[in-house]
């Protein structure tokens, strides 16, 4: 018995940690994360290499996403996949750098096949003439559950 103890205690931990890992609460927030370092883009990061997160970003993308913001109004609307995509490809050639650092989730929310995330975001978009983003802003993600992953339908910060 005393050999088994110690296995069944390694057996339980594994099995909640791989329980939480794969909860839809964590998958939202990785998946939130991680389109936030895609849209990073490192000042001493070239073009081409910049240019390869638009495949990673075509993965995590809805069909259709809706941006509202209180900072770029031509950046309001609902806006095709492809449309961001090449909105994407403009912002990788033109920025000097971008940052986008999650502050602190305030809420998480997953029902079925929706999910909001509302989050505390530092951002700086920093073009060659001014930065049409810097400052903290107040943020929330609609996600919505595909057969193939979670993606993004909607984008609203303030």
């Amino acid at each position: 018995m005393r050999r088994i103890a110690p296995i069944i205690i390694v057996v339980a931990i594994a099995a909640g940690f791989l329980y939480w890992w794969f909860s839809p609460v964590q998958i939202i927030k990785r998946q939130t994360e991680n389109f936030l370092e895609i849209i990073t883009l490192q000042a001493s990061a070239s073009p081409a290499r910049r240019q390869l997160g638009g495949y990673s970003l075509n993965a995590i993308l809805g069909e259709q996403v809706i941006l509202e913001n209180s900072t770029i109004p031509e950046a309001n609307g609902t806006f095709d996949r492809a449309e961001l995509e090449s909105a994407y490809a403009w912002l990788c050639q033109q920025a000097r750098h971008t940052r986008f650092d999650l502050t602190r989730f305030r809420s998480v929310a997953v029902e079925a096949k929706q999910a909001t995330v509302s989050f505390t975001l530092s951002a700086l978009v920093e073009l060659p003439t001014y930065r049409p983003a810097d400052g903290t802003y107040e943020v929330v993600f609609d996600w919505q559950k595909a057969d193939d992953g979670w993606r993004l339908t909607a984008a609203r910060w303030k």
